[in-house]
């Protein structure tokens, strides 16, 4: 999961986020019809955008992956995200 940090204001905490994402989930129906999700796995996900919540800058965030190692970009969905099971 990738952590992100807006070099505009400092924010590390606050952010909204446009996503797509392909799931799998297993849903349990109770006899009355209600819907449950009891399960569900992502099969992939892509950011399409990040905005900081304090500033409302989008060009300044700078994203940190698991590894520590940081991708500074104003356009986000050009190092769109994607996670795959393994």
């Amino acid at each position: 999961m990738a952590h992100y940090r807006c070099s505009s204001c400092g924010n590390r905490t606050r952010f909204d986020l446009v996503s797509t994402r392909r799931t799998r989930s297993f849903h349990h129906f109770d006899l009355a019809g209600a819907d449950t999700i009891e399960e569900e796995v992502v099969l992939h996900e892509t950011i399409e955008s990040v905005t900081c919540r304090w500033c409302g800058s989008s060009k300044a965030i700078e994203v940190f992956e698991e590894d520590g190692k940081s991708q500074v970009g104003g356009d986000v969905a050009a190092g769109s995200h994607a996670s795959t099971p393994g």
